[in-house]
């Protein structure tokens, strides 16, 4: 694990969150260990509160497990489990995607492309937890236009599954910066109002996250 000193941030506790989700997210945090707070604490440059919380947070979600008075750990995911994972993918995000594109008004996509830009960026740099924090967020507001947080939140849990392991390694690469692109490619989809756009391009999206887990 790398040392990320945390200097300024607008919620101590969000900014750790977002460390610890995009280590468990690119495989950096190994199922089988346990991981301490006062390791994370002296890791981050904080005190353990912070780290406590976004720790309890995180297993709500299920994203990770507590061992009472030792730390926690990060749950194991077999290939079944992520193929079936794909395929819950494949059932909810791409019907969704393709509503909340026909639905979407001018100001939102203006937003949109803001942060798929911001996508973009994100993936030729090295800074994992930006980029997956910019990346949930493209998501999460394409979303907006259904109206049903409860969905959007189950969307975002079950792409977050997803392990992308060695995905620090991958940042700045072909197949990085094609999965960012894609982003730009829905907003214009939704800007045309072309639904068999945003189809194909949020398939394509969810299968080489799929295609990236497989060959990890």
């Amino acid at each position: 694990m790398d040392n990320i000193a945390i200097t300024q941030a607008p919620s101590l506790r969000e900014r750790v969150r977002q460390i610890l989700l995009a280590q468990i997210m690119s495989g950096e945090l190994m199922p089988g260990e346990v991981y301490s707070v006062g390791q994370f604490a002296a890791m981050l440059k904080v005190s353990p509160t912070p780290i406590r919380e976004a720790v309890l947070d995180l297993a709500r979600s299920n994203y990770l497990e507590i061992h009472k008075n030792v730390g926690f750990s990060i749950p194991e995911v077999t290939p079944e489990e992520l193929e079936e994972l794909h395929k819950i993918r494949m059932l909810l995000e791409v019907p969704a995607t393709v509503e909340a594109g026909m639905l979407m008004d001018q100001g939102h996509i203006k937003h949109l492309t803001a942060i798929a830009e911001a996508t973009v960026e994100a993936a030729h740099s090295s800074d994992v937890v930006a980029y997956i924090d910019v990346d949930r967020r493209f998501h999460s507001t394409f979303l907006e236009p259904l109206r049903m947080p409860h969905l959007s939140e189950l969307i975002i849990n079950y792409k977050d599954r997803a392990r992308l392991r060695g995905l620090r390694a991958k940042l700045g690469s072909r197949e990085i910066v094609a999965a960012a692109t894609q982003h730009l490619e829905l907003v214009t989809a939704a800007s045309r109002r072309d639904e068999n756009a945003l189809k194909r391009i949020i398939t394509d999206h969810i299968e080489s996250t799929r295609s990236r887990w497989q060959g990890a």
